[in-house]
């Protein structure tokens, strides 16, 4: 069930620019993309500045898409701040050094060693993108060594980007066969450009825990700060009832404690969570009272033995303590007799049993049991 879910995130991954701010920046550029062709050379300008900020945006899609965020950044004006944003030129420059690398093979090794650098090139130029985009460091992302890292990071992910990058580029190529309107060929191909963008930024996404990447967004943060926000309503109900029990108000005390382990569906653990809250509180009613509860609860769910591990622990540190009704403090004897290996926690539930249970029909079981632990004492 696994793979499916994770098939669907990458398909949400590349069709991420089909909405929010993204459709909105390859519709706009499109159309201006658009006017700057039919101006011809005095458009030029608009050309290039228009290309300068679509990359510098696709980059920031990159980045969102890496570190968590579903939905696509809107286009603001610091993104077109020319000092701001240098990773597309840092791109173009290791295009640069690929392309010069691939001349120098041909001049030194011949064409077929150059044919073979240049697919090497082609294959590791993605991961040079991602390490660029990630690091925003040209040497590290013109180290092949940071390239290979990244590859073996993305792991099967890997190929499934060079697939798109070469599914896009057949269908550039026939598209452009097609002579559609030129507005809306140049929004299919800024469309593929960020698709690319989002899809690369996804991948290193879903394998973030393989390269050490530390989301912004994800379900474990969205799960921490859940939990975060839980423990801190948590502290202040019993901060409040702390509160109520210091002011004797002991009814409402109580209550708010237990409307909160209720509300909780009876967990054992919360059981444990507000003990430990509630243990160095001045009034030992609440500890022994919650220490019942607990044990009724764990003997509900069949957990005898962790029962019995409570008993004995609360039974260290008051020997008064008794589980809350006949039943359970007989099953926790028994328990402590024929396979826990506690027989004076036994003895001690058993000490005033009959009279703490009085006509109970249980108490002749405890006597009984009583006997058995004093023919067989040292």
């Amino acid at each position: 069930m696994q793979t499916p879910r994770v098939h669907l995130r990458l398909l949400r991954h590349l069709v991420r620019p089909a909405r929010g701010g993204a459709a909105a920046v390859v519709i706009v550029f499109a159309l201006l993309l658009f006017v700057a062709a039919k101006a011809l050379i005095i458009g030029i300008p608009l050309a290039l500045l228009l290309t300068s900020w679509f990359f510098k945006y696709a980059y920031i899609l990159f980045d969102h898409t890496a570190r968590g965020f579903d939905e696509p950044p809107a286009l603001d004006i610091q993104m077109m701040n020319p000092v701001d944003e240098q990773r597309p030129l840092g791109q173009v420059a290791i295009l640069g050094l690929l392309y010069a690398a691939v001349k120098l093979a041909q001049i030194y090794l011949g064409d077929s060693a150059a044919i073979g650098f240049g697919v090497a090139a082609a294959l590791l130029l993605p991961a040079s993108a991602a390490v660029l985009g990630l690091e925003g460091n040209l040497l590290k992302a013109a180290n092949p060594l940071e390239w290979i890292r990244m590859i073996r990071g993305l792991g099967p992910l890997y190929p499934a980007v060079l697939f798109i990058i070469l599914a896009y580029g057949l269908g550039l190529t026939l598209l452009v066969r097609l002579a559609l309107w030129l507005p809306l060929e140049i929004a299919i191909a800024m469309f593929a450009v960020l698709s690319v963008f989002s899809f690369l930024g996804g991948a290193l996404y879903e394998r973030r825990d393989e390269l050490g990447i530390e989301a912004w967004a994800s379900p474990e943060r969205v799960e921490e700060r859940r939990r975060a926000q839980e423990l801190r309503d948590s502290e202040h109900i019993v901060t409040e009832a702390y509160g109520l029990m210091r002011a004797g108000s002991h009814v409402k005390s109580w209550k708010l404690l237990e409307d909160w382990v209720t509300a909780r569906g009876n967990a054992p653990d919360d059981y444990r969570w507000l003990c430990e809250h509630v243990l160095s509180w001045d009034d030992q009613r609440y500890i022994t009272r919650l220490t019942e509860e607990l044990v009724d609860r764990l003997l509900t769910l069949k957990r005898t033995g962790e029962a019995l591990d409570v008993v004995a622990q609360r039974l260290q540190r008051d020997q008064s303590f008794r589980p809350k009704s006949a039943a359970d403090t007989l099953a926790i004897a028994q328990m402590a007799v024929s396979g826990g290996g506690a027989p004076r926690v036994a003895r001690t539930l058993l000490t005033d049993f009959a009279a703490r249970f009085a006509g109970d029909p249980r108490v002749a079981a405890a006597q009984a049991l009583a006997r058995h632990l004093g023919s067989n004492a040292p």
